[in-house]
C-alpha cells in the first residue's frame, strides 16, 4: 500500500478545520467596477438598475473599510498617544476645498490602492472616513526596513507634517522621510 493511500480522510473530518471562505463581495475600482457589478447584479434573483446595486455594494464596502481591525486599532493608537491633544486632525474633505501649498499636522487613512511609478517611488489611493485622495511615496519612505514593507493595500496609516499641494485639479499628498508616518 502507497503512503498516500493511507490517508483516508472524509469530508466529515474536513469541516473542523477548514471553513468556508467569506464570500463578501468588494467593487473594483475603474470602469471594471460596473461590469463586475452587472455581473454580480445578473446572479442576484431580484434586477435592480447597475448604479443602485453599485451604490449598495460600496457602502457595504465602507462600512467594512471602517469597521475593520486595523482602522479600530489605529483609532485607539491616537486616543492613547493622545495625539488630538497634540495635533489638529485633517479630514480628505477638508483638503479638496484647499489650495496652495501647506502642510498636514495629522492625517489618518486607509490605503485602497498602490503602484509603483516606475522611478523608485509609489502612487497610492488613500481614504478616510470623508473622502478618498492620491498620494504619492517617496522612495525614501518605501525603502525604510519598517515602512516600506508596511504599505499594503488596507494597511492604516497616521502621517503627521505632510506637505500638500494642489496640482491641476487634484490634491496631492507627498510623504517624503519615514519621519512623517
Amino acid at each position: 500500500m502507497e503512503p498516500w493511500e493511507q490517508l483516508d480522510i472524509d469530508e466529515s473530518d474536513l469541516d473542523g478545520f477548514i471553513r468556508r471562505c467569506n464570500s463578501n463581495n468588494s467593487v473594483i475600482p475603474g470602469p471594471a467596477g460596473v461590469v463586475q457589478a452587472a455581473m454580480l447584479n445578473r446572479q442576484v434573483n431580484e434586477n435592480i438598475p447597475t448604479q443602485e446595486f453599485l451604490g449598495i455594494i460600496e457602502k457595504v464596502s465602507f462600512d467594512r473599510d471602517f469597521t475593520s481591525n486595523a482602522w479600530v486599532w489605529a483609532e485607539k493608537f491616537i486616543d492613547i498617544h493622545g495625539l488630538l491633544l497634540k495635533y489638529e486632525v485633517e479630514h480628505i474633505s477638508t483638503l479638496d476645498s484647499l489650495k496652495g501649498t501647506f502642510k498636514v499636522s495629522l492625517l489618518r487613512c486607509l490605503i485602497k490602492a498602490r503602484e509603483h511609478n516606475g522611478l523608485g517611488d509609489m502612487k497610492i489611493t488613500i481614504r478616510d472616513p470623508t473622502g478618498t485622495v492620491k498620494a504619492s511615496v517617496h522612495r525614501k519612505a518605501i525603502d525604510h526596513p519598517e515602512i516600506g514593507p508596511n504599505l499594503k493595500v488596507g494597511s492604516v496609516i497616521i502621517l503627521q507634517d505632510v506637505s500638500i499641494w494642489f496640482v491641476m485639479i487634484n490634491n496631492l499628498l507627498n510623504f517624503y522621510s519615514h519621519k512623517s508616518i
